[in-house]
């Protein structure tokens, strides 16, 4: 414990819980002691002053470590302010670095890899395999198959990584015939076709949060029986908000206060970013 301790004149201090972890947390543990010295303190002296001398110099020593405490409280608050913006600009920018999904553009193919079929667009994907079961036939000497087991798939695609979810689905059907196995495969894809027919179909309104980062829906998308919500707001005003009026910080760079105040009101969707993941989801 000693490693950990800053020594001073006549005290010491464990400050090893300080740590700050930009716009999420800020933590400050400083603990004063004096038994952990190597030399004892020489409080003779002190001692000589009095118990009643020493009671009232103590007490004012206290009021002024309040004090201190009470601005440490404010200086936490102008911190809570800055965290604030911190985790906005980065909420943002988790929105900014989503990127759009890749999909077949409502064309079904097949993937070697995975040795299935897929017809997919920004919204839906849907798969189907078939796995042959074989039996060795000792009269002939070789493998014959026996049975198709067919697996299909029809998923909600959520441009956020881990968030797809399953609608419809089979696994591992089981047919004596192939052309049997053939014909449901062909009636599945006949029964969701119409999910193909637009690269951005409009999304379910319960499946709308799984298109949305960090509340905003992502470019390129819509939600069934919504309009595009627009923003009256501009960057600059939503960061005084946060700040309760104050500036942002007085050793912010006036550049990027200015392009705060110059941002354009209409704040609905970054124009340029939709346009650029229509283009890269086309």
């Amino acid at each position: 414990m000693e490693d950990l301790l800053r020594k001073e004149k006549y005290y010491g201090v464990f400050d090893y819980d300080d740590e700050l972890t930009p716009g999420v947390e800020l933590k400050i543990g400083h603990t004063v002691v004096q038994d952990f010295l190597g030399e004892q303190l020489d409080l003779t002296p002190i001692i000589g002053l009095g118990s009643e001398v020493l009671s009232k110099a103590r007490e004012q020593i206290i009021e002024a470590e309040k004090m201190i405490f009470s601005k440490i409280r404010d200086s936490i608050r102008e911190w809570e302010r800055q965290a604030a913006i911190t985790k906005t600009y980065s909420r943002a920018l988790e929105y900014l670095n989503t990127h759009a999904v890749s999909h077949t553009s409502n064309q079904w193919i097949h993937e070697d890899y995975h040795d299935r079929d897929t017809i997919s667009n920004m919204v839906y994907e849907m798969s189907v395999s078939v796995w042959e079961e074989t039996k060795y036939d000792r009269a002939a000497q070789e493998s014959v198959p026996v049975a198709w087991y067919v697996t299909w798939d029809f998923d909600m695609r959520s441009p956020k990584h881990g968030h797809c979810v399953e609608i419809a689905g089979q696994r591992r059907k089981r047919y004596t015939d192939k052309a049997a196995a053939e014909k449901y495969i062909e009636g599945r894809k006949k029964a969701f076709a119409h999910y193909f027919k637009e690269i951005s179909p409009p999304i379910p309104q319960e499946y709308a949060e799984y298109f949305k980062v960090n509340g905003v829906l992502l470019p390129g998308y819509t939600i069934e029986g919504q309009e595009p919500e627009q923003s009256t707001k501009t960057a600059a005003e939503i960061i005084s908000e946060i700040t309760g009026g104050d500036s942002i910080s007085t050793t912010q760079k006036p550049s990027v206060l200015k392009k705060l105040a110059e941002s354009k009101t209409d704040k609905s969707a970054p124009s340029a970013g939709a346009k650029k993941k229509e283009e890269q989801s086309l």
